[in-house]
């Protein structure tokens, strides 16, 4: 089965440049599939900075040698359109895996074919259109581009300009220029008397009339482009649009040519297939697109936590990063989730922050952030080498080391808490665990933290560091192991997916523990219809997830390559291959509720792809030399 981007409308395909975001959709509700830009946004990427009325902007055509509609809602009411014909959708993709995507789509012999893209540097979107026909007979069509606004505050000539709030503007046109007709959309696009009614704060549909075009043989129409801009004042706005109307002609190859560009930087894995070489641009591309221009990532296409920043995720995202060879990106990207930092009254760091607010939102108590911060400077640092990092950090890097230090209870283990999932403590009626997860990676971080310390000549703290995390292994082995079998926590011989990582990833478990392990996991945690691995073995989550995430099921597959079971590993990356999107993208999980869940940050999706094929590609050397 494939897994379809939007089906869920928590789900999108994102496009953005740092500046702007756009969700992208082919499902709406009722999986009726549709092709449109379901939301744009301006400012950062939280919620609140929403430009457009559901349910956003899409397209409608007119075949007049077919006697078509392509209308995707059904809102055309005229006799001229094939009854019962749905649109369907032929290809999703990324172009060559880079920041354009691009969506084919026909009804009966009607093929739509748009690109959407945020040109580089620019405050705006552009989306070109382009019709043809299924049998390469000739035809002439109208196109429609709709677009609905939260609001019209003004309208010159044939741009449109809505205003959202004191510092949010979008302004909206055409090109080549065409009338905009505000009201009803079906008596817009069949040349029916329309009641025009502008009033600010009111959602209003637009429907741009573009001329009758004529269709040649097996070439798709002259494009039509349709732009957003978007500033914090009206002049701001307009200025963008003006800018990105005079760039229109070269923009597309422009905006190529920045990501082919930015690619170039990327490490080379040469013995990738055709498909693999797609997910490989593909994930390298949303990595860099959950950075806004300050280089904060946060989450870019999961509608419950948009804009929010995730210290874990985002760490693991700038070191995804590092390791892919973006060092640039790596660095602003740790410097910017760094800033986030907001000590707990206990002295660890909420884990948790809206990007506006930067206010806490949490809704569970954990205690790997401190480890995970000192496993992020360390992975950037070692890959750049520049020991202004370490002296730039050090506050963070010592205070989180002892954190460490002073938080272990009479186990030896890190006092218990909700562990890597969130989903074990008071606010599931639980009580907090021992987590193997959060004393393992507090056990990595320290060593990590020593070999920082001994650089900048801090070698008293360093031996500290290192007994430190060798305490907290040989508690790990006496409470958390049995019989070879890691198991989730203390409190229970459960297991949890995370644990795998302490093979791969974070390199700190013994050897002879990963064969019983390994078969356990397989015999307890993979799905035994989908394959696939759950995160832990309760199952009792908010969502009620009862099927394979992406990320364990990586994790595992990384494991199987640490015990040198190719075949195996490529079992488990397949799955999450096979389970992707046309273009590209995977799902944070398969299914939660019956529902695809979609990408989020691509910290444990995307950035599976990349950290894979790079341990595929060069064994384990790279992250311990």
């Amino acid at each position: 089965m494939h897994y379809f981007i939007g089906k869920n409308q928590d789900n999108h395909a994102p496009i953005s440049n740092g500046n702007v975001l756009a969700w992208l959709q082919q499902y709406d509700v009722g999986c009726r599939p549709i092709d449109k830009i379901s939301q744009l946004f301006f400012g950062n990427f939280d919620l609140s900075s929403s430009l457009l009325e559901q349910p956003g902007s899409y397209i409608l055509v007119k075949d007049h040698n077919e006697k078509i509609w392509y209308d995707p809602y059904g809102i055309v009411q005229e006799e001229l359109g094939q009854i019962g014909e749905i649109i369907s959708l032929n290809t999703t993709r990324y172009i060559r895996g880079y920041g354009i995507y691009e969506v084919v789509t026909h009804k009966g012999n009607t093929v739509v074919r748009t690109k959407t893209w945020a040109p580089p540097n620019r405050n705006s979107f552009i989306r070109s259109i382009e019709v043809k026909t299924l049998r390469s007979n000739p035809s002439e069509v109208s196109i429609f581009p709709v677009v609905h606004l939260k609001n019209i505050v003004e309208r010159i000539d044939n741009t449109f300009i809505s205003r959202i709030s004191e510092n949010q503007w979008l302004a909206t046109t055409v090109s080549p220029t065409s009338e905009g007709i505000t009201g009803n959309i079906s008596k817009a696009v069949t040349g029916g008397q329309v009641t025009i009614f502008e009033h600010s704060l009111l959602p209003v549909p637009l429907v741009f009339t573009i001329p009758t075009q004529k269709v040649l043989g097996p070439k798709y129409s002259e494009p039509v482009y349709q732009l957003f801009a978007a500033g914090t004042t009206k002049e701001e706005a307009l200025q963008e649009l003006e800018r990105t109307l005079a760039n229109m002609n070269q923009s597309e190859h422009q905006t190529l040519n920045v990501w082919q560009t930015w690619h170039e930087k990327t490490v080379e894995i040469d013995t990738l297939t055709p498909e693999l070489e797609y997910f490989w641009r593909v994930s390298n591309t949303l990595t860099k697109m959950s950075l806004q221009k300050d280089g904060t990532p946060i989450i870019i296409g999961f509608k419950p936590y948009q804009g929010n920043v995730w210290i874990r995720d985002s760490l693991w995202i700038a070191s995804t990063l590092a390791l892919a060879g973006h060092l640039e990106d790596a660095v602003r990207a740790l410097y910017a989730t760094l800033d986030y930092l907001i000590e707990r009254p206990d002295g660890n760091y909420f884990f948790a922050y809206n990007v506006i607010t930067r206010l806490p939102n949490e809704h569970a108590f954990e205690n790997d952030t401190t480890g995970l911060i000192l496993y992020g400077i360390w992975q950037v640092w070692s890959l750049i080498k520049e020991n202004t990092i370490i002296y730039d950090l050090w506050p963070i890097i010592s205070h989180s080391a002892e954190w460490i230090l002073e938080n272990r209870d009479s186990s030896g283990l890190i006092f218990p808490d909700a562990g890597i999932w969130e989903t074990f403590g008071p606010h599931l009626g639980e009580t907090f665990e021992h987590m193997t997860w959060t004393s393992g990676i507090s056990a990595f971080g320290l060593i990590k933290a020593a070999e920082m310390a001994d650089v900048i000549f801090e070698h008293e703290k360093a031996n500290r560091f290192r007994q430190a995390s060798s305490e907290l292994i040989q508690a790990i082995n006496r409470h958390n192991v049995h019989n070879g079998i890691v198991t989730r926590s203390m409190e229970t011989k459960l297991l949890d997916a995370s644990v795998t990582l302490f093979f791969s990833e974070f390199p700190i478990f013994p050897k002879e523990w990963l064969k019983p392990t390994l078969k356990a996991i397989q015999q307890r945690l993979e799905d035994p219809f989908t394959g696939g691995i759950w995160r832990h073995e309760s199952l009792t989550t908010e969502e009620g997830d009862l099927k394979p995430w992406t990320g364990p099921t990586f994790w595992l597959g990384e494991a199987f390559l640490m015990d040198n079971d190719v075949n195996q590993a490529w079992k488990y990356f397949n799955h999450n291959y096979n389970n992707s999107a046309f273009c590209g993208l995977l799902p944070e999980l398969l299914y939660s509720r019956g529902r695809p869940r979609g990408i989020a940050m691509p910290s444990y999706s995307q950035s599976g792809v990349i950290r894979s094929l790079l341990l595929y590609n060069a064994g384990t050397s790279y992250r311990t030399h």
